[in-house]
């Protein structure tokens, strides 16, 4: 007999991935999908289009960095708030599978462009 209201737990990724920007030189936009990244435990690069299930955005900007759950639309999209993003003090992370969209990209814009840092993901194959 199966119960209403039950559902099998939601994870945060079946695998997990990190992409190192710290080379990344400048501040603009710039977009990440799944084949952006390479699994841990194969050392695969993971096919594109699959949903973003975890996000984590890491950094030592001694300002604001920024970042979107959506691809960039150009490398010079605005940074307001009123333009849809984050704007990320050292870090942010969300569980992005338990939001009402599917996030297939995302978007991160660093503070200066010698800022060291780090995106961190979880995907369900």
């Amino acid at each position: 007999m199966s119960k209403l209201g039950v559902q099998n737990p939601i994870t945060a990724g079946q695998a997990v991935a990190a992409y190192n920007a710290s080379s990344v030189s400048d501040t603009d936009w710039h977009t990440l999908t799944s084949n952006s990244f390479y699994d841990i435990a194969t050392g695969a690069q993971f096919t594109d289009g699959l949903q973003f299930a975890y996000v984590a955005i890491m950094s030592d900007a001694s300002d604001l960095s920024f970042f979107k759950l959506r691809a960039a639309d150009s490398s010079s999209d605005g940074k307001t708030n009123t333009d849809g993003v984050i704007p990320v003090f050292g870090g942010f992370d969300i569980d992005t599978q338990a939001i009402q969209n599917v996030i297939t990209s995302i978007a991160f814009a660093k503070a200066s462009a010698s800022d060291k840092t780090v995106i961190y993901a979880g995907f369900n194959k």
